[in-house]
């Protein structure tokens, strides 16, 4: 386990010091939100649940909440969704 913390902090210095995001050398998860219309999230691992009212997304320790209406995935690749619809809460577990 202390091996694991000194990858991650080692991870986050590195970003530091070459100016990038923590998330673009560790994998973690971004959420990116647009007002209350769109939430795109990078370095995802796949959709959990998908209806109008809630999606689930995994990530990489845990999962997104999406909760509105009329919530539509709007884009996916590999690494990025694009989620659109009227968002009432988010909730990162």
């Amino acid at each position: 386990m202390a091996a694991l913390r000194k990858r991650r902090g080692l991870g986050e210095d590195i970003a530091d010091r070459l100016d990038l995001p923590g998330e673009a050398l560790l994998g973690s998860a971004k959420l990116t939100l647009t007002a209350n219309r769109r939430a795109l999230i990078e370095n995802h691992c796949g959709i959990l649940e998908y209806g109008p009212e809630q999606i689930q997304i995994a990530v990489k320790r845990g999962k997104i909440v999406l909760r509105g209406s009329d919530l539509r995935l709007a884009a996916m690749n590999k690494g990025e969704l694009l989620i659109c619809g009227k968002l009432q809460s988010v909730e990162w577990e």
